[in-house]
């Protein structure tokens, strides 16, 4: 993801917003709720991800895809600089894709080639900071908390299965299990009124969201002397990570 096409525009909207920071009075008080729904662009950050079936047969470049998805958020402010948040990502669906493979001592060069695919959404609960005073037009915030990421209909391509009973890695489809997850998330977000009197704002937010999973095969191997047997091999932590931008609009009361 290139940082800079993100970070530029908010830090400008928040310079934006700081100048502006006495134009209004009383954007949110003490006490006071706000309630946001938006589009999230998850990107995620896959760089150490890797696919293993023999210690001759490696995977050494798993990429994952970007999706676009919605999201809802509500917040609550007991004090002046300090708010809760709970925040609910949607679903999203993220394409994996095979970039190099390692046979041995030999490393072949893939151009994404299609392996599967697999959902994911996202809930967070945030405590955040908020940077100016209630009198300003426009506030920006940083926050920080904790995120639960649920894995599911994750699964290989028809393609990619055929390949590996092609190989002699498989003797039939092979199934995928990923766990859920537990990490730590943070933001950097901005809420702009769009009027002194409006109670309606819009909001920019870039998250990032520390999660990982076990990224579990099941299948039966040709080599086994008992081939009903079902032998699982597991890739630990898949780094999955994202990066997310939230664009969306809320209203306060």
């Amino acid at each position: 993801m290139k940082m800079t096409r993100v970070l530029t525009p908010l830090a400008i909207a928040v310079a934006a917003l700081v100048s502006a920071q006495n134009a209004a009075a009383g954007f949110w008080e003490e006490g006071d709720y706000v309630v946001r729904v938006g589009a999230s662009w998850i990107d995620p950050d896959d760089g150490d991800d890797q696919l293993k079936f023999r210690d001759t047969w490696l995977n050494e470049g798993f990429d994952v895809d970007a999706d676009t998805t919605w999201n809802i958020s509500g917040a609550w402010l007991p004090a002046e600089h300090w708010g809760v948040e709970l925040m609910y990502i949607g679903e999203t669906n993220h394409d994996m894709e095979l970039e190099r493979v390692r046979d041995g001592n030999l490393i072949y060069d893939i151009d994404s080639y299609d392996v599967g695919s697999f959902d994911a959404s996202y809930a967070n609960a945030f405590v955040n900071w908020y940077i100016l005073p209630s009198t300003c037009m426009g506030r920006p915030y940083v926050g920080i908390g904790v995120n639960y990421t649920d894995f599911s209909d994750e699964g290989f391509s028809r393609r990619f299965n055929d390949l590996l009973i092609d190989e002699d890695l498989i003797l039939t489809d092979a199934s995928v299990g990923m766990g859920h997850s537990w990490g730590v998330t943070g933001q950097v977000g901005v809420d702009f009124r769009f009027g002194r009197d409006s109670a309606f704002l819009v909001n920019a937010a870039l998250l990032y969201i520390d999660t990982d999973s076990d990224f579990n095969v099941y299948y039966k191997d040709p080599r086994s002397d008992d081939p009903a047997l079902t032998r699982r091999v597991s890739v630990n932590n898949m780094d999955f990570s994202p990066w997310v931008f939230n664009l969306g609009v809320g209203y306060s009361f």
